[in-house]
């Protein structure tokens, strides 16, 4: 285990437990101070289903040897979660930051347009420009950051792949997440209501 996931293993990984374990803060979602931001973060953070889905990141990464890690050992699973957390950890740290200093309003919306088309395309903007704290639009930046921070984080947790083009290719990567999850996210309630008549049209009358 290198410097950098024992580092996250001792600082997060107590911490994060922690979190978990206690009763979850009310984040004020509206209020755009440091604080109430950094909340937030961390409650995305220490939701169940991240830590579900890093356990299934680290079995897959595990299974295909990738990050490619020679001589794999029985505790590399757990050095495959950490640095789950650690990109994961330093993403939302991005975010944080980057919005907070460009007083970016971090709250997700649906777009009031019409149309296949036009409700993808106002998704996909999203991640690019957003509204300000006062209601302007203006350049988006925490998705930058977040994606940076995570995309370089990785390389810096595995030595044997960190060169700087593989450390931009996981950032573009990241950041292309931002778009999939703004899409999924206009969509989401027609795919739930759509689950839900297809459920109810399978059941025995």
């Amino acid at each position: 285990m290198n410097a950098c996931v024992a580092f996250f293993a001792v600082v997060s990984c107590p911490a994060l437990a922690q979190t978990i374990a206690a009763p979850q803060p009310s984040c004020a979602a509206e209020d755009f101070r440091f604080k109430s931001r950094a909340c937030v973060e961390a409650a995305r953070l220490a939701k169940p289903s991240l830590a579900l889905r890093g356990a299934f990141v680290a079995g897959f990464g595990q299974w295909r040897n990738n990050p490619e890690v020679f001589h794999q050992q029985g505790n590399e699973f757990a050095r495959r979660f950490t640095v789950f957390y650690a990109r994961h950890s330093a993403q939302n740290a991005g975010e944080l930051i980057a919005g907070y200093l460009n007083h970016e309003d971090p709250r997700p919306r649906a777009s009031q347009e019409h149309g296949v088309w036009n409700r993808t395309r106002s998704a996909l903007l999203s991640v690019v420009q957003t509204k300000d704290t006062d209601g302007s639009m203006r350049m988006a930046l925490a998705p930058v950051a977040g994606a940076f921070g995570s995309g370089m984080v990785s390389g810096a947790c595995y030595p044997g792949d960190n060169a700087a083009a593989a450390g931009f290719g996981r950032t573009g990567i990241v950041y292309g997440g931002y778009f999939a999850s703004a899409v999924f996210r206009e969509f989401k309630p027609d795919l739930s209501q759509f689950a839900h008549r297809l459920l109810r049209q399978k059941r025995p009358d």
